[in-house]
C-alpha cells in the first residue's frame, strides 16, 4: 500500500471508556439483576478520532486537526492518537479546548434480556459534552493559509463553518473531500456541507429521506443499513446495494462503520482513485465489498479498536 498517502482529518473526538455490566448472580428477564460495572477501554475515540487511528493500522498517514482542554483526559487523547500512529502535529491543548467524554455501556436489556449499548457524554468537570472546531470567520483560514502540504483526502464529521471553509478551499486545490455527518438534524448545515464534498456516507436510521442526491450528479453518497449492508450512488446513476457480510461471533458492532470508512479511504488510497472522475460502479461496488468485510471481521472484538490492539498484542 502506498504509505505515502495522506489523510486530513477533523471533527469529533471522545475519550471513549468501554464498561461491561456483569451479573454475578446471573440474569433474570424482568426483573432489577445486581450487576458490577467493569472498564475494559479508555482511549479516543468517536467517528473522527476513530477514523485518525484506524487509517495508520491500514497503511495511511492521517493527520487529524482538533483542540482538546489541559484536562487529563485531554492530554491523553493527544497521546492515544499519537500510540495509534496518527501524526499529531495539528492537535492542541489548551485551557480553551474542548474535550468530550463517552461512556459506553454494555448491558442486557431488562425487558428482554438481549445485549444493548448505552451512551452518556460529559466532559470533564461537567455533565455537558464541549466540543471546540475550528472557527470559520478566523482559525479556519489562517489554518489553510499555513498547511504546507496537500493531502490527498480530507475527512470531516461535523458540518461546522469552519470545516465546511476547510473542505471547500481543499476542494477547490483538487483534494478529494470525505463527508460523513454523526447527525443531519440541521438541514441547512447538512446541505451546505454536501456541497463541498466529494462522497458523502450516512446512517439510514439518521437520514431516511434520500430525495436531496438526485439533484448532484457529481458526487458518491454512501447509505448504511445496518446488518443489512449498504447502498452506494455514484453521480446520481441510481443506488446499488452491497450486501454485509456475516459475523457469527459478535462482541461488539459500534466500531463497524468507522471500519467501514477507514477501510474505503485506504482501498481509494491504494488503487490512487482520489478523484470523482476516476470513479466506476463497479471499481466502487468492490471496494465497498471490501471494506464490509474489514467492518464485519471487527465486530469479533471489543471496542472499536480492539481489533488493533489484538494486532499489537500478538506482536
Amino acid at each position: 500500500m502506498n504509505q505515502a498517502k495522506k489523510v486530513l482529518l477533523s471533527g469529533n473526538f471522545a475519550l471513549d471508556t468501554i464498561v461491561v455490566r456483569e451479573y454475578p448472580e446471573g440474569f433474570e428477564v424482568g426483573r432489577r439483576n445486581k450487576f458490577v460495572e467493569v472498564v475494559v477501554s479508555n482511549t479516543v475515540g468517536n467517528t473522527c478520532g476513530n477514523v485518525s487511528c484506524m487509517l495508520p493500522f491500514l497503511g495511511i498517514k492521517s493527520f487529524p486537526i482538533g483542540h482538546f482542554d489541559l484536562s487529563e483526559q485531554g492530554l491523553k487523547m493527544k497521546d492515544d492518537l499519537q500510540n495509534y500512529g496518527a501524526d499529531v502535529r495539528f492537535i492542541e491543548n489548551s485551557a480553551q479546548g474542548g474535550t468530550t467524554l463517552l461512556r459506553c455501556t454494555h448491558k442486557r436489556d431488562q425487558a428482554t434480556g438481549e445485549h444493548t449499548v448505552s451512551f452518556r457524554a460529559t466532559s470533564p468537570g461537567s455533565r455537558f459534552p464541549k466540543r471546540r472546531f475550528l472557527r470559520g470567520r478566523d482559525e479556519a483560514p489562517a489554518f489553510v493559509g499555513r498547511l504546507d502540504f496537500l493531502p490527498d483526502i480530507f475527512f470531516f464529521d461535523a458540518a461546522e463553518a469552519g470545516l465546511r471553509y476547510v473542505a471547500g478551499e481543499l476542494r477547490q486545490r483538487g483534494v478529494l473531500v470525505y463527508f460523513e455527518p454523526e447527525s443531519a438534524a440541521e438541514q441547512k448545515r447538512f446541505l451546505k456541507a454536501i456541497e463541498v464534498s466529494d462522497i458523502i456516507k450516512f446512517s439510514a436510521e439518521k437520514v431516511s429521506d434520500l430525495s436531496f442526491t438526485e439533484r448532484y450528479n457529481d458526487k458518491l453518497f454512501i447509505c448504511t443499513l445496518g446488518a443489512e449492508g449498504l447502498m452506494f450512488n455514484l453521480c446520481n446513476q441510481g443506488w446499488q446495494r452491497v450486501t454485509a457480510v456475516s459475523n457469527d461471533n459478535v462482541v461488539d458492532w459500534e466500531g463497524a462503520g468507522d471500519w467501514t470508512t477507514s477501510q474505503f479511504i485506504a482501498t481509494l488510497c491504494k488503487h490512487d482513485i482520489l478523484s470523482i472522475g476516476k470513479m466506476e460502479n463497479n471499481s466502487i461496488r468492490s471496494y465497498l465489498e471490501e471494506a464490509c468485510k474489514t467492518a464485519s471481521a471487527s465486530i469479533s472484538y471489543l471496542g472499536s479498536k480492539g481489533m488493533i490492539d489484538a494486532v499489537k498484542a500478538q506482536k
